[in-house]
C-alpha cells in the first residue's frame, strides 16, 4: 500500500479509501462488516460514509468495534459529514454519527454537498464553520474538511476563503476537467484532495470496452488504470472507491501495489480522449433526484447514458424499461417543466433539460408503436 500525508495534518493515508455509499446489501450487516474489515486487513485505512448513505454509518460501526481492538498498533481514520447549517442540528448529526459508528471522535468532519458558493455563503452565515469549531475544540472531529460539487475556479475560491483541512470532490478519467482547476488549488493551499467517483460512479467497470486508451501496459485491468491514473497525480491524497465485494477491494489494492510512473505523455494522451470524447456522462450521484414533477431524472440521465455509449437509442429504453423498470408511457405522463432544479443539482452540470427533451421522441415512438 502507498500512503501519504493528509494535507499538513501529519496523517499517512492509504493511496485508495473505502467509500461506503454501494453496500450490495446493506440488510446483511456482518457480510458488510466483514466487508469492511476485509479492506483494513487489506492496509486501506481511510473510511468514509454519511448520514444520508442509508445505513452506511451503522455498518462501519459494526465494523470498527472488531477493528477499534487493534487501532492503536494499525491506526484507520474516519470521514463523515453534515449538510445542515444550523449549528444545533449540526451537533445532533454529528453525535448520532459518532454512536452509530462506536466512535468518540470524527477525524475528516465535511461540510457536506457544497453546491454553489452562495449555498457555502449561507451556511457560513448561519455558523455551521463556527460550529466545526466548537466540535473540534471539544474534541470530538479532529480536521474541518469539505464536500463539495462545484466547478473548479468556485472551489478554490473556497479554499482560500477558510482554512479547510482537506476537500472531497468528483474526479475521474471520465469527467475529470471540470473541477482540475480546484484540485490544483488544494494542491497549492497543501490541502488534502480525496477523490469520490473514481470510476465515474462504476462507469469505467461496466465498460471496460471504452476505456482501453487509459490502460498503460498489458498486464492491467481499465480499472486498475483509472485508479492508477489517480494515483500518478501527486495532488490527489486519496481515491474513495465505493467497494461492494471482496473482489473489488483484491482490484483496488492490486492497483496501488502494482503501480509504476505512467510512461510520458500517457496521461496528456488520456486527457485528450476524456475531454473530447467522454466528459459529458452522467455518473449516476444521483443528487438532481429532486423533480417537482416526480420525473426520474437519475434513471433517465444514466440511461440517456446509452447513447454516447452504446451508439443505440434502443438500449436506451432498454435501459428505462428493464433496469429501472419505468413503463414509457408513465414516464411521458410526467413532462418537464424547466424549473432548472436539476441542473442545479447536478454535480457535473450537465444539459439535464434538452438531454429530457431529446429522450421524449424516441420515448413517444415507442409508445405509439406499442398500441
Amino acid at each position: 500500500m502507498i500512503y501519504s500525508e493528509y494535507g499538513t495534518t501529519g496523517i499517512q493515508v492509504s493511496a485508495v479509501g473505502f467509500g461506503g455509499m454501494r453496500f450490495n446489501d446493506q440488510t446483511d450487516v456482518d457480510q458488510c462488516a466483514s466487508l469492511i474489515k476485509a479492506a483494513y486487513d487489506s492496509d486501506i485505512n481511510y473510511f468514509d460514509t454519511a448520514p444520508g448513505y442509508g445505513k452506511s454509518e451503522d455498518l462501519f460501526g459494526a465494523a470498527f468495534k472488531e477493528m477499534n481492538k487493534t487501532r492503536t498498533e494499525k491506526p484507520f481514520w474516519v470521514a463523515t459529514k453534515s449538510n445542515k447549517g444550523d449549528p444545533s442540528a449540526i451537533r445532533r448529526e454529528l453525535e448520532t454519527s459518532l454512536e452509530r459508528m462506536n466512535l468518540d471522535h470524527i477525524d475528516f468532519y465535511h461540510m457536506w454537498y457544497v453546491l454553489s458558493p452562495e449555498s457555502y455563503e449561507a451556511r457560513k452565515a448561519k455558523g455551521a464553520l463556527k460550529e466545526f469549531e466548537k466540535l473540534k475544540d471539544e474534541g470530538l472531529i479532529k480536521h474541518i474538511c469539505v464536500s463539495t460539487h462545484m466547478e473548479g475556479s468556485d472551489i478554490g475560491s473556497m479554499l482560500k476563503d477558510y482554512p479547510f483541512a482537506g476537500v472531497l470532490l468528483g474526479y475521474s478519467i471520465v469527467n475529470f476537467a471540470y473541477r482540475d482547476a480546484g484540485i490544483q488549488s488544494a494542491s497549492e493551499l497543501n490541502r488534502g484532495v480525496v477523490i469520490m467517483n473514481p470510476l465515474g460512479g462504476g462507469t469505467v467497470g461496466k465498460h471496460p470496452e471504452l476505456f482501453e486508451y487509459a490502460k498503460s501496459r498489458d498486464d492491467e485491468t481499465v480499472v486498475e488504470a483509472a485508479l492508477r491514473f489517480l494515483i500518478d497525480d501527486p495532488r490527489i491524497t486519496v481515491a474513495l472507491v465505493g467497494l461492494s465485494s471482496k473482489e473489488q477491494i483484491k482490484e483496488a489494492i492490486s492497483a496501488v501495489d502494482g503501480y509504476r510512473p505512467l510512461p510520458k505523455g500517457h496521461v496528456d494522451r488520456m486527457r485528450d480522449v476524456s475531454t473530447n470524447n467522454l466528459n459529458a456522462l452522467c455518473t449516476s450521484c444521483g443528487y438532481c433526484d429532486n423533480c417537482p414533477e416526480s420525473i426520474n431524472i437519475p434513471a433517465m440521465m444514466e440511461s440517456y447514458n446509452s447513447i454516447p455509449l452504446e451508439k443505440d437509442k434502443t438500449q436506451m429504453l432498454g435501459k428505462l424499461r428493464f433496469h429501472w423498470d419505468l413503463n414509457p408511457e408513465e414516464v411521458l405522463s410526467h413532462e418537464c417543466i424547466e424549473c432548472g432544479q436539476c441542473e442545479t443539482a447536478c454535480t457535473q452540470k450537465l444539459p439535464i433539460i434538452e438531454r429530457l427533451k431529446a429522450m421524449r421522441p424516441d420515448l413517444e415512438k415507442f409508445v405509439a408503436g406499442n398500441k
